[in-house]
Order: C-alpha cells, then structure tokens, then sequence
C-alpha cells in the first residue's frame, strides 16, 4: 500500500472527485472522477473504496474498493467508475477516491463521510424543508443548435460535462450558424467568449471526439480562471 505523505498539495494537478446522486431508499450511487488540470498525459491508477464501521460499538469495520488504471489527456476530465452503495443510517460510510502515478505517488484525493443518524435527526430530516432556499444553478448548459449533428453534438458534450464540475458557476452556450454550402459551425461559449469551434460533420464519432476535445477546452478555461483569482488575491 503506498504511503500517505503528509503536508502534499494534492488535487494541484490532478483532481480526484466524488459524485453522488441524491440518497433514495438508502441506495447512493456513487461515481469516481479524475479531472486532469494540467496539459501534460498522465498515466494513472485509481482506487475507489467504501468503507462501513459503527464506531460506538466497535473499532472493526468493512472496506469494499474498485481499482483500475486509466490515462488522462491534458484537461480531461474522465469517468472512473461507478457503484451503488447501500447507506445504513446506523453505520458510518466512508467513500474514499485515490489517485496515484505511475510511480505510486498519491496525486488526487476526495473523501466523502456519512455519520450515523440519531433518531432526533431522522425525525428532523423528515420535517425540516425549505424550498428554493441559497439555490444556485451548477453545470448549466444552453443549446442553440439548428441540425441534427449540432444536436447530437450537444448531448455528447452534455453527457462528459456532468462527470466535470463547474467551480465557477458560469453557463456553457453551445451556438450553432450556418457556415459555407451546407456545413454549420458549432462554437462552446462561455460568458459569450468562444473557447472551442469547430464545423460539423454528420459522423457521430467525430463529434463525440469534438465534445471531448470542448469540454478540455472549458475545463482548461476555468483553470485559468481559478488561477487569476488566486494571483489577485495575493495583492
């Protein structure tokens, strides 16, 4: 098992993440991400681990992991794997995701933990609601489009952005015009600044390879973004 090492920036270059799907009848669907933030290939091996212990009874507990090796390509943001867990309001689970190098050095990192419940919690979870409260709207993607490729275009981006997280809240704009004879241009905007444009073709493969291609262009943006807010802060 490699070693932890202690005082590690991890997720600097390449970012584990966690994604859950709301709780339903105790089952929690549970999908690992890594997210490379640089523009340097990675090869990479993953673990994804739930573990399951009640503390106040025993310091024994159970771990169930998935493991698997994967590359990355500058900026792009990859689905690892997914699991159903099931989620017992008496136990504590812990869902833990790590990324190591080649050289089995630990680069990502993302933990996710769900105490056990008290009863009086329960009862407030089944009470307490507040509608539309601090509600704000991540992962939003408009489509403009006018052809069947632009569309088709659409849902391939669609579906690889929903793996990638939008740190800075902004809305994604897929445009599409028409272009010379019969072809159209499909331009990614974002706060209506293109990042990505192409010209169709009616070949799903092309435009799925063109949605991978986008969504490392929008994650290579907000990097960028990350990183001006970071060096304004430091003045």
């Amino acid at each position: 098992m490699p070693a932890f090492l202690c005082g590690q920036n991890f997720n600097s270059e390449v970012e584990a993440i966690i994604n859950t799907n709301d709780n339903k009848n105790d089952i929690l669907e549970v999908t690992g991400i890594a997210q490379n933030k640089t523009n340097v290939s990675y090869g990479l091996r993953y673990e994804l681990s739930v573990i399951t212990s009640n503390p106040k009874v025993s310091n024994n507990s159970s771990k169930n992991a998935q493991s698997g090796f994967f590359t990355l390509e500058p900026y792009e943001t990859s689905s690892l794997s997914t699991t159903s867990v099931s989620i017992n309001p008496q136990m504590q689970t812990i869902i833990l995701l790590l990324i190591y190098d080649e050289e089995d050095k630990l680069l990502g990192t993302a933990r996710k933990v769900y105490e056990p419940m008290s009863q009086a919690a329960k009862n407030e979870k089944l009470s307490y609601k507040k509608d539309n409260e601090g509600i704000q709207l991540y992962g939003l993607v408009t489509e403009n489009t006018k052809t069947k490729p632009g569309k088709d275009f659409y849902d391939f981006f669609y579906q690889k952005y929903q793996l990638s997280q939008n740190p800075e809240n902004k809305i994604i704009e897929i445009d599409e015009m028409i272009s010379f004879g019969r072809t159209t241009k499909i331009m990614v905007k974002i706060e209506n600044q293109i990042v990505f444009q192409f010209y169709s073709r009616p070949k799903l493969d092309y435009l799925e390879e063109m949605a991978g291609v986008a969504l490392q262009r929008v994650n290579r943006y907000f990097q960028n973004l990350r990183r001006q807010k970071q060096q304004i802060m430091q003045y």
